[in-house]
């Protein structure tokens, strides 16, 4: 009876040691939202659960993991009480990729200590021939001097030196080149595994998931966490039909995967969009401010007027940027629920980012709800003052240059199972193929370029966004050209270049300049040829674009002089366009309008200021003012102007 009591007791006292069963599994990958320089990536974790408390640990994290952002989620039957980061110095890297830059790593050393076995090997047997030669001598002159000089033995001999001297001198370069080889193929190697391991030293990394389950059997909880190195940039084909009346725009992601783990078949979802982890609003704090003298800010004025735009958009990307990303006002860190944190992440490993032992993993400090808030009140603050300060003109212009782009979160759920390495190269996958209706023209510039270029000026008839990005443009079947699509809202319109219509050609000509007075004033008139030429069987419709000069201010009159044709009716054109001095004919060109008989047509404008001045040379400040001008115009022809 003793016997069995001390029998029960030692059972019931190895449960209490033990603790909570354990399970361990890697998990599946199955589903992955990538933002712009993160990822949620989501596991299927499935186990054998046991009625109770259980500790289920998740292996094989990847190495760009953010600790604080993991969390889990069970079914009806399990409850999830926490999730812990367990980071653990391991003698081998648990990726198999780069164990297999270890091996090789491994191979490279060890030929490097064979041909350095090798060398010293020829160096002995260097030193033997000359201690052999110097015997030789001795006893050669000792004969000599006898009269018994054996002159075959002496040929012998020396053959044999001379011989072993061409042996080794042909194996030590032989040798030196094969070091060489080894140093560059080593080099190689090691750099190829410090960009995958970014010098880390060798760290299994686990979740450890604590669950209570209702009942014994089988489960399926998901595990999710933020990766790092990941992102995502639109990318456009637009091939214009050869009736010229659709165009085929095929919108593409180039995805950047540098997260340390493989993604096979999963559900992804691409988003412009940032995580959001926090439960609650954030808080938002008072803003004081202090006033300067007006000298004081004499020299900030003219940055502001230069850079507005960027300040704006950089802070305003930071206060609602992705997780870990406000560094800069405060402790970094993700925004997100944290379980309790366990051992922290990898030290780093020597410079020669090798084979060296890993450093025991040191504790990292998160950051708390408050400091989030904190970073973010600090760069809203930043962005309030830029506001605060900024010339009124900068204001206006950078409500023009489209402000209403700011803030749009969409998703883009990828057709199928999708399979991505992480790799540093990047990956394209299609979001979408669109059929749009175009209404072509063709685009003359001559003041700028003779050439002439397609047009087609299309509508997003899709429920899709078209984020702002490059494209390439083909014609025919054939390479055109590439350029920028805006963003293009559903139901938005947009213009996309085709590159030049060789059989087009656009010609400007300086014909006149009249110089007259009327009272204190000045008038001078200037009359100008504008011409296009077509070689093609059908006719042309183009847009004819020149400028007039803007007065700086109201002692100088510039007046266009009834121009015929007339300019063109076009609304956006006469709202946005002409008040700062662009002229734009819409005409039609004859087929076969060419040499003589090249459509053509004059304008002239003038001039009317005080005579006691004239034109000057342009402004030091002609190129700033441009770019400006160029934002504004680019905005104007994307649709987003918001202002006048």
């Amino acid at each position: 009876m003793a016997r069995q009591t001390r029998s029960t007791l030692l059972c019931l006292l190895l449960l209490a040691v033990c603790g909570p069963a354990l399970a361990q599994t890697a998990g599946k990958i199955t589903e992955v939202r990538v933002y712009q320089g993160q990822a949620l990536v989501t596991r299927q974790v499935q186990f054998e659960a046991v009625a109770g408390s259980q500790e289920v640990t998740v292996t094989d994290l990847p190495e760009r993991v953010v600790p604080g952002s993991l969390y889990a989620t069970g079914g009806d039957t399990l409850s999830v009480r926490a999730v812990r980061f367990r980071g653990t110095a391991v003698s081998e890297e648990p990726r198999p990729e780069v164990r297999e830059l270890d091996a090789k790593i491994k191979e490279q050393m060890a030929a490097q200590r064979r041909s350095e076995s090798e060398s010293q090997v020829l160096a002995s047997r260097v030193e033997f021939l000359d201690r052999l030669g110097q015997f030789t001598a001795a006893k050669f002159e000792a004969e000599v001097a006898q009269g018994a000089l054996n002159p075959e033995a002496v040929e012998k001999t020396a053959t044999f030196i001379f011989q072993q001297r061409d042996q080794i001198a042909a194996k030590a370069f032989e040798l030196q080149e094969q070091a060489l080889a080894i140093e560059e193929s080593l080099a190689l190697l090691q750099r190829q595994r410090a960009e995958l391991t970014r010098g880390g030293a060798n760290v299994q990394r686990d979740a450890v998931i604590f669950v209570d389950a209702a009942q014994a059997g089988p489960a399926v909880m998901h595990l999710s966490y933020l990766v790092e190195g990941v992102g995502w940039t639109p990318a456009y084909s637009a091939r214009l039909s050869k009736e010229r009346d659709k165009v085929a725009l095929e919108y593409h992601a180039a995805l950047t995967q540098m997260s340390g783990e493989d993604w096979n078949s999963v559900a992804l979802t691409l988003s412009t969009s940032h995580p959001k982890m926090l439960a609650s609003a954030p808080i938002l704090s008072p803003l004081r401010i202090a006033l300067v003298g007006r000298a004081d800010r004499q020299a900030e004025d003219a940055d502001a007027i230069t850079s507005y735009t960027e300040k704006t958009r950089e802070l305003q990307r930071q206060i609602r940027g992705p997780v870990g990303s406000k560094g800069a006002a405060g402790p970094a860190g993700p925004r997100g629920e944290r379980g309790p944190v366990g051992a922290g992440m990898p030290g780093m490993m020597g410079a020669a980012g090798g084979m060296e032992q890993p450093a025991p993993p040191a504790q990292v400090a998160m950051p708390s709800a408050d400091d989030e808030y904190l970073n973010a009140n600090l760069f809203a603050a930043q962005l309030q003052n830029v506001e605060l300060t900024a010339p009124d003109e900068v204001v206006r212009l950078s409500r023009v240059i489209g402000g209403a782009t700011e803030g749009l979160a969409v998703d883009y759920p990828i057709e199928g199972a999708v399979s991505i390495q992480s790799r540093r190269d990047q990956q394209m996958f299609l979001i979408a193929r669109l059929d749009l209706k175009a209404d072509f023209s063709y685009t003359a510039v001559p003041l700028l370029t003779d050439y002439v270029y397609r047009a087609a000026e299309c509508v997003n008839s899709s429920d899709l966004a078209l984020l702002a990005g490059p494209y390439n443009a083909y014609v025919d079947g054939a390479f055109s050209g590439r350029g920028e699509i805006p963003l293009v809202a559903s139901g938005q319109s947009f213009t996309l270049g085709f590159g030049t219509e060789t059989r087009l050609r656009a010609s400007r000509e300086f014909l006149e300049k009249t110089t007259s007075t009327r009272g204190g004033n000045q008038i001078v008139q200037y009359k100008y040829r504008l011409a296009l030429q077509n070689y093609m069987a059908e006719p042309a419709a183009v847009r004819l674009w020149d400028r007039l000069p803007q007065a700086p201010d109201n002692q100088v009159t510039v007046q266009l002089v009834d121009p015929q044709p007339p300019l063109t009716a076009d609304p956006l054109y006469l709202a946005q366009q002409r008040p700062r001095g662009l002229l734009r004919w819409d005409v039609q060109v004859p087929a076969g309008a060419s040499g003589a008989k090249a459509y053509s047509f004059e304008y002239q404008f003038q001039i009317e200021h005080d005579r006691s001045y004239d034109i000057g040379d342009l402004p030091s400040s002609v190129a700033e003012t441009m770019r400006r001008d160029l934002e504004v115009m680019k905005s104007i022809e994307a649709g987003q102007m918001m202002v006048q």
